[in-house]
């Protein structure tokens, strides 16, 4: 009985080193799959939500993942070690964090000789003294320090902020708070109503009935957010900022978008589809942009004649009403896109736009967050609600998305695809190198790590190749 326990044990450690190495062929269909963007084409902000999503992970293991597969590229030995099974995934995870093609040699023959709970410890205390060997002046203190902000090619905008850890704790402690209490609260009124500007400027179209989009605060044609589990932290910076320009008028809108577009450009078949919708500062969106922001909005009509004079100027209206808003959330509560539970700065959406003739009740409205209302308007996805409340959403090419992905069956336990990854590698128990039993001198392990990357910088400074050495 005692060597058939042996036995189970030499064969639990071989069957692991498969699962190992089967993973690693996992890890590349990720890396492809993310760098193919097929997780935006289902309608999700990222790999790993994806992942979460359709594999059952939850978004921590998700995001993992997904970096060791892009790391992995950087580090061709430790990809080799993974893929014939003599690194534990483990073990990959935490090399992954620190290293570098410098280095990448000297860590891989820790891993082979330690613990996974060993070089996690050399891992951590190696960026330990990264950090602290820095030499840092005034001069540093003023270049590092900063909030710089940058328009980007797809017409995004990044605000970058580095600060000290004490500071960006108290940011982040802030972003937090406000995210929390929105996703406890997402049916206040007041935050619904604030959330609304209220002006927009005249569109000058001869003979024409013009509307004036008011649309939330602080929301663009070229917003989008990032979705982190159950917090939205991009819209609670949003959030912190208009609270600060209300100062104590809680009720009132911080800044106002305001959109000229005229009403033709916003139905489906409008006439001309190279017409466009203008900002107050000129700059301009799409007919797409313009109906998805019009969908919960307040606007205003205004007639003008061949002049461009106002014949007459209407009073501000809701397209979705107050009351009804808050309806809709207590009936919807988080997003209706399949996969999304996002609670928070949710919009209403027309599923028969209010321009084409559609109603503004209930049986016409759901609720979506701002990343997925873009999908509906601006990426050729299409929302059914049907009579007992389910929400079906069709995606670009027509196909219905599920709300729960179907469970992927596996014949054999898996058996089959761990064999066919692994067929070509000789893995048995011993396929692992193991700890000696001896203790580690981590003292001795992180300065040999150093002295390595030292080297390989003095190479590199004359002409050598960084990581190029064995």
């Amino acid at each position: 009985m005692h060597k058939e326990i042996e036995l189970l044990g030499e064969e639990i450690a071989a069957d692991i080193a498969h699962l190992d190495a089967a993973l690693h062929a996992v890890l590349e269909k990720i890396r492809t799959f993310d760098e193919g963007g097929g997780w935006y084409r289902q309608g999700f902000r990222s790999c790993a939500d994806w992942l979460s999503w359709r594999v059952g992970w939850n978004l921590g293991t998700a995001r993992e993942h997904v970096r060791v597969a892009r790391r992995l590229v950087e580090l061709p030995q430790i990809d080799e070690a993974l893929r014939v099974g003599k690194l534990s995934y483990s073990k990959v995870r935490a090399i992954t964090r620190v290293a570098t093609p410098a280095i990448e040699a000297v860590l891989l023959e820790d891993a082979l000789l330690t613990t996974g709970q060993q070089l996690e410890m050399i891992c951590r205390k190696y960026a330990t003294v990264q950090r602290h060997g820095k030499e840092l002046g005034p001069r540093d203190e003023r270049d590092r320090r900063n909030v710089r902000r940058r328009d980007l090619d797809d017409g995004m905008v990044r605000i970058e902020a580095t600060l000290h850890p004490e500071e960006a704790a108290v940011v982040w402690a802030a972003l937090e708070r406000i995210a929390a209490e929105k996703c406890r609260e997402p049916q206040r009124a007041e935050v619904i109503e604030a959330a609304k500007a209220s002006e927009c400027q005249p569109v000058h179209q001869s003979g024409a009935t013009s509307r004036r989009l008011d649309v939330p605060a602080g929301t663009s044609s070229t917003q989008e957010t990032r979705k982190s589990s159950a917090f939205d932290r991009a819209g609670a910076l949003v959030a912190m900022a208009q609270a600060v320009i209300r100062g104590e008028h809680g009720n009132r809108s911080p800044y106002q978008l305001m959109i000229t577009v005229a009403a033709p450009t916003l139905q489906r078949d409008a006439a001309d589809p190279s017409s466009v919708a203008c900002c107050a500062d000129g700059t301009c969106i799409s007919t797409h942009a313009a109906r998805r922001l019009g969908c919960d909005a307040s606007t205003i009509e205004l007639v003008e004649d061949a002049t461009g004079a106002a014949i007459s100027v209407g009073r501000k209206t809701r397209t979705i009403p107050g009351p009804m808003k808050r309806a809709l959330l207590q009936r919807d509560r988080t997003c209706r896109f399949p996969g999304c539970r996002t609670r928070v700065f949710l919009e209403g959406h027309h599923i028969e736009h209010w321009a084409d003739g559609g109603e503004t009740k209930l049986s016409n409205l759901i609720a979506c967050c701002d990343y997925h209302h873009r999908f509906v308007h601006e990426h050729g996805y299409r929302i059914e609600l049907r009579p007992e409340g389910d929400v079906v959403v069709f995606d670009d090419v027509g196909r219905p998305m599920s709300e729960v992905p179907e469970v992927a069956r596996v014949v054999g336990r898996g058996r089959a695809m761990i064999a066919r990854h692994t067929a070509d590698l000789e893995i048995d128990p011993d396929t692992r190198e193991t700890w000696n039993g001896h203790p580690i001198d981590y003292v001795l392990v992180i300065d040999e790590i150093l002295r390595t990357e030292d080297r390989a910088e003095r190479r590199d400074g004359d002409g050598f190749v960084v990581g190029s050495y064995g």
